[in-house]
């Protein structure tokens, strides 16, 4: 997470993810998914300007689509690290929301967990990350991740995190599709098989960490695509064009709407990002895993 500040007002670049491996490895007691799933970090973004204010809490964002009350993730994340921390004080919030929305990036976990490390900073409660992930794991499944991020493997219901060092620079073309999916939809759909092969992780790890994108894209895999694919034909028409291109791999990300390739190298990227963006399949971002590409 990246503070600084920008006319006179604190900025925080809150990066989006992709799933590189998701598999699904049951059903737990309290309704959620047991997941194994490798999230990683990509230089998309969203920015969050924060000030400290006198009144309640104000937020405000570029997407007027966006709930802006308290159910918005940001609010509820103020709401918490006040509660948590004993503080009263208010905060005025802009959103300037870059990262598409129900696309399976992660976008409102990690504006939430952006906030926190704001706040953390800017009210000097000196909580370590293990308590920040505390907290966010209340907030949702994804946002303990963000407190962290990079490239790390989560368990549970996604908030068990262990980071994962991954130094090789990888290089993605991200399209979105322009429709959102409900992710309480696709789980509501996906039906637990006991005689279903589980894929391990472990490999995938050690491809990872080779550096080299044919083998990392030949195990790039998604328990829940076969679901959303059969949900939203839309996504498959998109996944096939992507085939078509030499990516190492393509994926779902999360439950979707997006879908991502694996580049072979870095040179023709640019070339099959104006392709895609004639086809007219969706939103296009070329994006790293790569924080300080974020362009900020």
């Amino acid at each position: 997470m990246k503070i600084w500040e920008e006319r006179g007002k604190l900025k925080i670049a809150a990066p989006a993810k992709i799933n590189l491996f998701l598999e699904i490895l049951g059903k737990r007691p309290d309704g959620y998914h047991e997941l194994e799933t490798v999230m990683q970090e990509i230089s998309l973004c969203d920015y969050l300007y924060m000030e400290e204010s006198d009144k309640d809490v104000l937020f405000s964002c570029s997407n007027p689509g966006l709930a802006a009350g308290e159910d918005n993730l940001v609010v509820k994340a103020v709401r918490l690290f006040q509660k948590e921390s004993g503080m009263s004080k208010g905060v005025k919030v802009f959103l300037d929301k870059r990262i598409p929305v129900g696309a399976g990036l992660g976008g409102g976990s990690s504006d939430a967990a952006a906030t926190l490390a704001w706040l953390n900073k800017l009210w000097k409660t000196g909580y370590d990350e293990t308590k920040l992930m505390s907290i966010a794991g209340k907030l949702g499944s994804d946002v303990a991740f963000f407190v962290i991020g990079k490239t790390a493997l989560c368990r549970g219901r996604g908030e068990v995190v262990t980071p994962y060092p991954c130094e090789a620079k990888y290089h993605y073309i991200l399209i979105y599709p322009k429709f959102e999916i409900s992710t309480a939809m696709v789980y509501n759909n996906f039906k637990i098989s006991l005689t279903k092969n589980l894929k391990n992780v472990s490999s995938f790890l050690q491809q990872l960490a080779t550096g080299d994108p044919d083998k990392v894209g030949a195990c790039l895999y998604n328990r829940l695509e076969e679901v959303v694919l059969r949900l939203y034909p839309g996504v498959e028409t998109i996944k096939n064009v992507l085939a078509a291109y030499a990516f190492s791999g393509v994926l779902l990300s999360g439950s979707g709407s997006a879908l991502y390739g694996l580049c072979k190298k870095e040179g023709n990227i640019r070339e099959i990002e104006q392709q895609l963006k004639m086809r007219n399949v969706g939103d296009v971002f070329v994006v790293t895993n790569d924080f300080d590409d974020n362009g900020s």
